[in-house]
């Protein structure tokens, strides 16, 4: 369908509408049910305003719990600030976590549900580097972050091994994705990044809409996803050898649990990975909450 911005009418998705509506805490179906109804009603008359797009939501929602309802409005003041001031930042949500944490798989819906139009992977960010730093220089780049130990090993010399491989890893990974997230805050734009180059407190500062959270599952959840990601998530980059993996899961682990104690150091979130319902409900809502301190704070 199509909206009219400033009189000009122009392609407007609908995945805009939906993510906010998700946001929101209304069902699926019933966001289906609720875009259906859009369409219909907007078929056969003039091209609508996103005024009058809003209004046919709110006047769609009247039925729905007083939450769904105030998190809408507030969704929608947010989105109507951002286009009237500079000085209203960007959501940019940022999930850390070391390997098989979950992260990954939430970034996914979270990135539609944000209608986030900046998505960055920390491991997309080591691909290329490897294209700029070779591995006879650079080899703690050219392995897994588990791994990277065996190369190099940096920062305070009473961590384990394992996190001081993963520290000289992400002095490689870091800077660039830090320079990305500096940037993504000066165009304005809403981000979702995921990775376990993410060291916890290294980008909250950078934006008031920035959310730092660590993903993590219990020790006994994280193993069965990491040992199982060559079966589950079909990648060819992991061993197939159930020892091996058993071992590899063990500095895994180590860099995770480095990973929460950097996280309560600098008091961010850490979302407990059991069920993926209910941590992407816990997101959602630190979300919604950042959302709603800057619009307070701008009113």
């Amino acid at each position: 369908m199509k909206v009219r911005i400033q009189d000009q009418e122009i392609p407007f998705p609908l995945t805009t509408l939906r993510g906010r509506l998700r946001l929101s805490g209304l069902p699926d179906v019933e966001i289906s049910q609720l875009l259906a109804g859009i369409k219909k009603y907007h078929s056969n008359r003039k091209v609508p305003t996103e005024s009058e797009l809003t209004n046919f939501i709110e006047a769609s929602l009247k039925s729905h719990s007083p939450q769904i309802i105030k998190n809408y409005e507030t969704l929608s003041e947010y989105e109507h600030l951002r286009g009237e001031s500079n000085q209203i930042p960007p959501i940019i949500l940022a999930l850390e976590g070391a390997s098989a944490t979950g992260k990954s798989m939430l970034a996914i819906d979270l990135v539609q549900d944000l209608v986030s139009t900046r998505f960055i992977s920390t491991d997309t960010i080591r691909l290329i580097l490897r294209r700029i730093y070779s591995k006879k220089e650079y080899p703690e780049l050219h392995c897994h972050t588990y791994q990277a130990f065996k190369h190099k090993e940096t920062g305070n010399s009473s961590l384990d091994s394992v996190v001081r491989g993963y520290i000289a890893q992400c002095e490689l990974i870091s800077p660039p994705v830090i320079e990305m997230v500096k940037q993504i805050h000066a165009e304005g734009a809403i981000a979702v990044l995921e990775g376990v180059h993410l060291q916890p407190g290294s980008i909250a500062h950078l934006g008031k809409g920035t959310i730092e959270i660590l993903i993590n599952p219990n020790e006994e959840t994280h193993k069965a996803m990491f040992t199982s990601k060559y079966v589950a998530g079909k990648l060819k980059s992991v061993s197939k050898d159930s020892r091996t993996r058993e071992e590899e899961f063990q500095s895994t682990r180590k860099i995770q649990d480095y990973m929460i104690l950097e996280a309560k150091k600098h008091d961010l979130s850490i979302i407990a990975f059991e069920s993926y319902e209910d941590a992407h409900s816990e997101i959602i809502k630190l979300v919604i909450d950042k959302i709603e301190q800057i619009v307070g704070d701008h009113q």
